[in-house]
């Protein structure tokens, strides 16, 4: 995990920096990857120090600001929210994974209940497997770059505009065909 700090209008001292290395590092144990990182300004106006902190992981970011007499207590209680808002969203994840489990189980479904091999003599005509998931409206341009960073021919989406059901396909020249139903 990434850590940065900044301090305005104050000496960054060492026992300040892993002060608060050391707290970020445990609000980071319920998220690791890559793409985990947080940044912290620490700041004095007046008789007032300042902790602010951005923590992100994986497309989502938390802010916290706080601000006391103490820089330290300003600190913790950022800390403390910052923790609170990521227990949080791991107590989401973990019900959101729980439902996802629950329904792609209730998705499954034998091939064989759906077609019958023994109509079916043309390799061509036999269908190899059924993909199944879960359509969440978004615009075109989303549904492209999705297409593009999975590296999809084909890809099927809810069209936030149209509230439709709209396939994406990239022809053998290249370019991009929408297929748009019309009701």
């Amino acid at each position: 995990m990434q850590i940065n700090i900044t301090a305005r209008h104050l000496k960054l001292t060492d026992a300040i920096d892993s002060y608060v290395r050391q707290k970020i590092s445990k609000a980071g144990k319920f998220f690791t990857g890559d793409e985990v990182w947080a940044h912290v300004i620490l700041s004095v106006e007046k008789n007032r120090e300042i902790t602010e902190i951005t923590f992100y992981t994986g497309g989502k970011t938390f802010r916290v600001k706080e601000e006391n007499e103490d820089l330290y207590a300003s600190i913790d209680l950022a800390l403390d929210k910052l923790n609170k808002q990521l227990r949080k969203q791991k107590e989401i994840s973990k019900i959101h994974r729980k439902a996802n489990l629950k329904v792609s189980k209730s998705k499954k479904v034998k091939i064989e209940d759906v077609f019958s091999y023994d109509t079916m003599h043309d390799s061509r005509t036999k269908i190899s497997e059924i993909k199944r998931f879960d359509v969440k409206p978004v615009s075109i341009d989303k549904a492209i770059e999705e297409m593009d960073s999975l590296n999809y021919r084909v890809y099927m989406f809810l069209n936030e505009d149209t509230e439709k059901i709209n396939v994406l396909y990239r022809n053998d020249s290249g370019s991009i065909v929408m297929l748009e139903p019309e009701l």
